[in-house]
């Protein structure tokens, strides 16, 4: 009776730990932010959940590739769609999107630097690509971060591929104050 229970309780480590390795292998992987991927929503220091198999959306963080380098950014367009940011008014398929997330670090921008300089620099599809592209091509992205006086975004590297993509951030798992799925908004 003992022996039989021992080996079902292996059994299960066995399948358990097997669950996890395949779950972290094609499904999840987790990210520590770092100073340059910090925003309004995620710190330096903090460790998230990154889902590979979810299609990036409109606002969503995602964690990208570039040279070796990891980056966080907030998706801005995706394929098919028109992006122009014109005197720091984002326009998507040329209608004017709120874009409250950016508020705070606005506001602070502002009141340091004069009236008359942008948050945002002027950009488009067409300018990040050298006239190529109106709009998106499919697998591509257009991600810019929050705090918009941090280029590495695509104003530096350009549309971003799905293929540099890493996965859409999902869930924050440290610190264990704010443990639950991330807020985009």
């Amino acid at each position: 009776m003992v022996k039989r229970d021992f080996i079902r309780n292996i059994i299960l480590v066995i399948i358990a730990i097997l669950a996890i390795f395949l779950l972290h292998r094609f499904v999840f992987s987790t990210f520590k932010v770092h100073d340059d991927a910090a925003n309004t929503y995620l710190s330096s220091g903090d460790i998230v959940l990154v889902n590979k198999n979810k299609e990036p959306q409109y606002k969503d963080f995602v964690v990208y590739e570039e040279k070796g380098i990891y980056y966080i950014s907030r998706v801005i367009g995706t394929p098919g769609e028109q992006v122009t940011v014109m005197d720091d008014i984002l326009y998507v398929n040329n209608l004017h999107q709120e874009e409250p997330y950016i508020e705070r670090i606005k506001a602070k921008f502002q009141s340091t630097n004069d009236s008359q300089v942008a948050f945002t620099s002027d950009l488009s599809v067409s300018s990040l690509t050298d006239g190529k592209y109106e709009t998106i091509p499919k697998g591509k992205y257009l991600v810019l971060n929050d705090n918009r006086q941090n280029t590495n975004d695509s104003r530096q590297f350009g549309l971003i591929s799905k293929k540099q993509i890493r996965g859409v951030i999902s869930f924050k798992l440290y610190p264990f104050s704010e443990f639950g799925f991330v807020k985009t908004e």
